[in-house]
């Protein structure tokens, strides 16, 4: 933004000089070129000097004023409807102090120059001083403006944070700055962040709301590149910086070394509170960052931040529940899916996943979300089969869980359950795995034959694209044309009981 700033500057001083100099030298050329005493008022009229510094000064202080009720409406109006602290962030700016300044100190200036002028003292300097001056004063008028704009914009305001978090993580890492000092920078910086999130989503201002919480994610990318050589003072915190926390709470939070990451993570399931139901794309950008996050926390080797994305995604889920929000529910179930996909060679993280997967199936089945239990069967046979092609340690007790859920209740099949499990004995014919293919059909002996055919034959005519716009797009019961033979054949080897 100052980059901007001070191109435009260069533009309007060029153009300025080029018009002033050229209008100058071709009057010049014109009147025989004068000398200077031929040009000056000094000493035959210093009044007409005063004359011309006048308007000059009226000229000033117009423009001071302009700049005084622009800032004074603008500024509070903007701080409004994003972040009270953007009066603060303003005021501190350093071009902005600078501006101000100057546009003060030229009108003083002027002033005083058309005052020290005398009958018989024509203080020549002063005036030429205040003349320049002026021209560089209405030469910085123009780009200025631009820049108090761009400064309202609340993507650049977004952008301010970020690097304002950035910069105190960066100077406490090298000792620059105290701590302490550094720790409140960032809840303060994050806290606003948060605040304009919430206030964009309000509104229904989605760009300015996606632009915050891929910041969030950002900011949390930076920091885990810098997180290993901070200082073990950094990474403890007191009830001033998570009011409302237990003691129990803080102690677990200073010895997992993560409330840089709690604090960012609360306030991204913030907004997703506020986006339930009102921007199913704000939903979808949060829980992608937080699945980024997970997997990014993976990668460095940082269990305890992958586990607290985990907990968030749980939170995410529940919230969904409560507010019978399937899309949500559809959506974090999906990022749960490509989190397993993208870590399937840790087989810890793979249980985890699809341990919660079962209990909130469970919980939104108790919510009467039947839909919801019978998504899961078809994201678990996703990640069982990832695990299987993987050969993960845990894809044996992914099988397990995977059966564990119910395909039937009160003694009717439940579709997509039991397609999610025929495909799954497929894929298990065509990768060779007889005992488990076995496993799978002994599961399914309680379902009707005729209902196996019926099935059977719904998953082999399904589309690869669904017939509705979703996040997913591919219809869930799409086979490839060169399984389809494997589900044919496990279907087959079924005889079934009564």
């Amino acid at each position: 933004m100052r980059a901007s700033f001070v191109k435009a500057l260069l533009f309007v001083f060029v153009l300025f000089t080029f018009v002033f100099v050229g209008e100058f030298v071709l009057e010049w050329n014109r009147l025989g070129r004068p000398g200077m005493a031929e040009m000056s008022w000094e000493n035959v009229n210093n009044a007409k000097i005063v004359d011309v510094l006048s308007p000059m000064a009226r000229a000033y202080n117009n423009v001071l004023a302009m700049l005084i009720a622009t800032i004074g409406l603008a500024i509070p109006l903007t701080a409004n409807m994003h972040t009270p602290k953007l009066i603060d962030m303003f005021l501190r700016d350093r071009l902005n102090q600078g501006m101000l300044f100057l546009m003060a100190l030229g009108a003083a200036n002027v002033l005083f120059v058309d005052w020290i002028v005398g009958p018989k003292f024509a203080p020549l300097w002063a005036v030429r001083f205040a003349v320049y001056g002026a021209l560089l004063g209405w030469a910085l008028l123009v780009p200025y403006f631009f820049y108090v704009v761009r400064f309202l914009d609340p993507s650049n305001i977004i952008t301010r944070l970020k690097e304002q978090t950035i910069e105190a993580i960066d100077d406490a890492e090298a000792g620059s700055l105290d701590l302490e000092e550094a720790q409140d920078i960032v809840h303060e910086r994050l806290f606003q962040l948060g605040t304009i999130i919430l206030k964009s989503l309000d509104r229904a201002d989605r760009s300015v709301a996606l632009e915050g919480i891929w910041s969030l994610k950002l900011i949390l990318d930076h920091y885990g590149e810098h997180k290993k050589q901070m200082t073990d003072a950094w990474f403890v915190v007191d009830r001033k910086d998570f009011v409302g926390f237990s003691t129990d709470a803080l102690e677990i939070l200073n010895e997992e070394r993560t409330w840089f990451e709690m604090k960012v993570h609360t306030q991204l399931f913030l907004a997703y509170q506020n986006a339930l139901a009102k921007t199913s794309d704000a939903i979808n950008s949060i829980s992608d960052a937080n699945r980024v996050v997970a997997v990014a926390a993976a990668r460095r080797g940082d269990k305890r931040a992958t586990e607290l994305a985990l907990r968030y995604f749980n939170n995410f889920l529940r919230e969904a529940i409560k507010k019978k929000d399937v899309r949500a529910i559809y959506d974090v179930f999906y990022q749960y899916r490509l989190l397993a996909r993208d870590l399937v060679d840790d087989a810890a993280l793979l249980r985890e996943i699809v341990r919660y997967f079962h209990y909130y199936s469970d919980v939104a089945r108790n919510a009467g979300l039947d839909f919801i239990p019978q998504l899961a069967a078809i994201d678990v046979g996703y990640i069982v089969r990832r695990a299987y092609e993987a050969k993960s340690a845990a894809a044996s007790d992914l099988l397990g869980e995977a059966l564990a859920l119910e395909h039937a209740r009160k003694g009717e099949p439940l579709p997509l359950a039991v397609k999610a499990k025929i495909i799954l004995g497929g894929f298990f014919l065509e990768n060779a795995l007889p005992a488990e293919a076995e496993i799978v059909r002994e599961r399914l002996r309680d379902v009707p034959a005729a209902t196996l055919v019926v099935l059977e034959r719904e998953l082999l005519s399904a589309e690869r694209t669904y017939w509705e716009v979703t996040e997913r797009q591919v219809n869930l019961e799409f086979i490839p044309v060169e399984r389809r033979a494997h589900v044919q054949a496990f279907v087959a080897s079924f005889t079934p009981t009564a």
